[in-house]
């Protein structure tokens, strides 16, 4: 059953007008259920859009019944599509409104081939859907959706943050409320407007700590690293030479284009309690730390070094 549509060209009335939310937020569904993508339980590559009411730029859609949104096969690798409410204003009188498949990547990102003209011809992003080879049911669903109501916007996924780019935009996510503000040189970014603490990325043979903080600071954001590093598997080598890597510990939110610290360490404790000085090298792009000894030494069973930092992104 086809989409119905109002605040395309034609009649309007006034009670059309009183039940409309599509008013400044850009997009927004209804009700916690509206539009919800989910599986289909028994169509080969294909999701449900559940039934209620979307609004974006001024056009408010409903679905009185669940709606089908077929995908394409895939015959290797996997492939995300994003799930879209389509708004075309082209046709005489506008509309009405579909529901469509966007073909994207192997990266859950918003596909560049997503429509973005409001007035014209504009996509509204519902969800993002994983499809791997050899299964005929999504591997994974990200819910893309925004709530709007009473001045405020309320997303799920932090992807949302891609596609609502307009400066001034706000929009709590998960608990944490995000601004569309001009940085540097009037450059749009994105500001957290409170601040988010984050746990450290787990790493094998080590028990990382603390917390990674993140505050507003102007145009940026200041995040300040407070760990401990300890070790739990069996006693390792650390060089005086060359680095060893930890891997990524910190969290992608945490991350951007400061430039790389460098932080004297000392290795402390463990079996025959060691006293190992060193260096810690932290890739604030990247997440990735690594670590090296003023001479070679070995790092015992719970023994275990302090990094305390902090950078702007």
């Amino acid at each position: 059953m086809a989409l119905t549509s109002v605040f395309y060209d034609g009649t309007v009335t006034e009670t059309d007008r009183a039940k409309n939310r599509g008013g400044v937020p850009d997009y927004g569904v209804y009700g916690i259920e509206d539009f919800k993508v989910t599986a289909h339980p028994s169509i080969a590559n294909a999701v449900l859009v559940k039934a209620g009411k979307a609004h974006g730029f001024g056009v408010t859609d409903t679905a009185t019944s669940d709606q089908v949104v077929q995908c394409g096969t895939i015959s290797s690798g996997t492939r995300w599509d994003l799930i879209v409410v389509r708004r075309n204003w082209q046709p005489a009188l506008g509309g009405p409104s579909t529901l469509e498949a966007v073909p994207g990547g192997a990266v859950a990102e918003i596909p560049t081939s997503r429509k973005v003209g409001p007035g014209v011809e504009d996509d509204q992003p519902l969800a993002l859907v994983k499809w791997k080879a050899g299964l005929s049911a999504p591997e994974q669903i990200i819910d893309l959706r925004v709530w709007t109501s009473n001045g405020g916007l309320y997303a799920k996924d932090d992807l949302v943050r891609s596609y609502l780019t307009g400066v001034g935009t706000q929009v709590n996510i998960g608990g944490v409320d995000w601004v569309r503000i001009l940085g540097a040189n009037d450059v749009p970014e994105w500001a957290a407007d409170v601040t988010s603490s984050y746990a450290p990325l787990p790493v094998t043979g080590y028990s990382l700590t603390g917390s990674i903080d993140i505050e507003p600071a102007g145009a940026k954001r200041r995040v300040t690293v407070d760990l401990n590093v300890t070790r739990t598997g069996a006693a390792g080598t650390i060089p005086k030479d060359d680095y060893a890597s930890f891997g990524a510990v910190i969290p992608s939110a945490a991350r951007g284009t400061a430039k790389p610290k460098y932080l004297p360490v000392t290795v402390l404790g463990g079996s025959g309690n060691v006293y190992c000085p060193g260096t810690a090298f932290l890739n604030t792009e990247t997440g990735v730390l690594q670590i090296r000894g003023q001479n070679t030494f070995t790092w015992p069973t719970g023994a275990l070094f302090s990094l305390n930092l902090s950078y702007y992104i």
